[in-house]
């Protein structure tokens, strides 16, 4: 498994701008090969201090075919991480493009494929046989020059050669600069002034403004002798203005009298020329950014009842049953493949898969398989479904594409449960009668490994994300942890009394494993591989789906034909729906 990561890349807010510069990051997957598809998982993380997963998403990439999805960015730090097959690596392009709220390219949050971190996971395998070489493919289009290299070394001087004939005389060059002017001179004696000028003609005076009306006005008081400044009487109309005579002394001040009448306001003049605009403001804060959308949820959870020969649709936003679909005899088990909206279940007392179209409800195919099909699980990159037959110890391989049965794998006794992982394209199927799980080679239908595990194995799941394995072991009151690199049991982790379903959230890293015996559900970090909590549900449970966008975990209680609904933020049951007699297999369409 190959893995492509952008580093974490830095967002602060913009001192000048009072933003982020990046608001929004594009994705662009490309598969340059013209015949395989391939699958790539995206994980993106934003940190604040803790890095915190909000972007997941599964891309099945055709022959060609380029994809681009846009998610928000607007967090003070952020990490997108890129896993894809070591096969598909060299023919999937990624590149990350940081925008910012206009749309517009920032520089800084730009990285292609070269450009990204990447990693190579798990030990390399023994390298298998060449295969024959394939017919000769279309040559694609001239890709872009790449830059021109680095110059190289500097040969040897050769020889000197015989000296040539004088050239003819070039042109004269530019004149030099002027040399630093020397020191100034001592001043000499100032000669005598001149006659002043006659002056010169005074300008011709501006246009006088329109002046305003002028209020009436009133009798001139007689004139007192001038003293000293008495206190300043009322303020009497004012007359005609006289001579204006030499100004006189200027008196001590006297109280300011009242305020006469304010005339009547004048004709206003004409607006003056509009003056520079002031410099702009500080900007405010920028306001608290809004929490991080999900990506769409279908939420659509499925439920073979064994005792009904039915599945039961249930909605996952309002628990309410959707509709009731026939299907074979003693239905068992589900695999839902959400980039077809086709549903798989297993029946085991007529051999038989039933197809179910999620569009329409309907059952639009019924494939025979072998002897008392069990476990089931499909491979959402190469849409190839394994069906564990239990009574003949065989896998058989379904094409998603067709319907038909294309291989049928011998494995070990009794197969039981079946768990995929897309990436690296290895099947694990648990095997009841002699506690092993073998491991099928998606490529090539063959089983390349058989790893031992507890008493009578039963329900398995895959995180494709750290590729590891969980297997529930109903003899013994176990769960073994096996590591997809090394095919090795890491770890076992007692858990309650007869385990039989495996559920698993990739998001949170939970996995949820339902006791038949003890009418419970064991919560498994997967990080540290200890129970975190034990919740109590109906009795016998047996199939678990989790739906990684919700959150949401569905259990399905065998006696009580009913199905119990976990939140998985709080650990505990938050809802009981009623569905057909005997409950097994849960199926979700997240």
């Amino acid at each position: 498994m190959t893995v492509l990561s952008t580093g974490p890349i830095e967002n602060n807010i913009s001192g000048v701008t009072g933003t982020r510069p990046t608001q929004l990051v594009t994705i662009k997957i490309d598969n340059r090969n013209s015949t395989d598809v391939f699958n790539v998982l995206l994980l993106g993380y934003f940190l604040d201090g803790i890095r915190t997963l909000y972007v997941e998403e599964l891309f099945n990439v055709l022959p060609n075919q380029v994809i681009t999805k846009d998610y928000v960015a607007n967090f003070d730090a952020f990490e997108f991480v890129f896993s894809t097959a070591d096969t598909a690596a060299p023919e999937a392009q990624i590149s990350v493009w940081g925008k910012d709220a206009e749309g517009e390219l920032v520089t800084a949050h730009r990285l292609v494929s070269q450009e990204l971190l990447g990693e190579s996971l798990g030990i390399t395998g023994v390298t298998g046989a060449t295969g024959a070489t394939g017919a000769t493919g279309v040559t694609g289009a001239t890709g872009v020059t790449g830059g021109t290299g680095v110059t190289g070394a500097t040969g040897v001087t050769g020889a000197t050669g015989a000296t040539g004939a004088t050239g003819v005389t070039g042109a004269t060059g530019v004149t030099g600069a002027t040399g630093v002017t020397g020191g100034t001179g001592v001043t000499g004696v100032t000669g005598a002034t001149g006659v002043t000028g006659a002056t010169g003609v005074t300008g011709v005076t501006g246009a006088t403004g329109v002046t305003g009306a002028t209020g009436v006005t009133g009798v001139t008081g007689a004139t007192g002798a001038t003293g000293g400044t008495g206190v300043t009487g009322a303020t009497g109309a004012t007359g005609d203005t006289g001579v204006t005579g030499a100004t006189g002394a200027t008196g001590a001040t006297g109280a300011t009298g009242a305020t006469g009448v304010t005339g009547v306001t004048g004709v206003t003049g004409a607006t003056g020329a509009t003056g520079d605009t002031g410099a702009t403001g500080a900007t405010g804060a920028t306001g608290v950014t809004g929490a991080t959308g999900i990506p769409t949820s279908v939420n659509l959870i499925y439920v073979a009842s064994s005792g009904g020969n039915n599945v039961s649709v249930i909605n996952g936003d309002t628990n309410a049953i959707i509709t009731t679909i026939p299907v074979g005899n003693e239905p068992q088990f589900i695999a839902v493949n959400s980039n077809t909206s086709l549903i798989y279940v297993t029946n085991f007392s007529d051999d038989t898969v039933s197809v179910i179209d999620g569009n329409t409800n309907l059952v639009v195919a019924t494939i025979p398989v072998g002897v008392q099909p069990e476990g089931i699980g499909v491979n959402l990159n190469t849409n190839l479904i394994y069906v564990n037959n239990f009574s003949d110890n065989t896998v058989s391989v379904i094409n998603g594409n067709t319907n038909t049965v294309t291989a049928t794998i011998p494995v070990g006794t009794e197969p039981f449960g079946v768990g995929v992982n897309p990436i690296t394209n290895l099947i694990y199927v648990t095997n009841v009668g002699d506690g092993t799980v073998s491991v099928i080679n998606g490529s090539a239908n063959t089983v390349v490994d058989t790893i031992n595990v507890g008493a009578e194995p039963l329900g398995v799941a895959v995180n494709p994300i750290n590729n590891r394995i969980y297997v529930a072991n109903n003899g013994d009151n176990t769960v073994s942890v096996i590591s997809g690199f090394s095919n090795t049991v890491i770890a076992t982790i007692p858990v309650g009394t007869g385990p039989f379903g495996v559920g698993l959230n990739t998001n949170t890293n939970l996995v949820y494993v339902s006791n038949d015996s003890s009418n419970t559900v064991s919560v498994i970090d997967g990080s540290g591989n200890t129970v975190v909590t034990t919740i109590l549900v109906g009795s016998a449970p047996s199939g678990v789906g989790a739906n990684p966008l919700t959150n949401g975990v569905y259990v399905a209680i065998d006696t009580g034909s009913t199905v119990s609904v976990i939140d998985g933020n709080s650990n505990t049951v938050t809802a009981t729906i009623t569905v057909s007699t005997g409950p097994l297999g849960v199926g979700i369409n997240p």
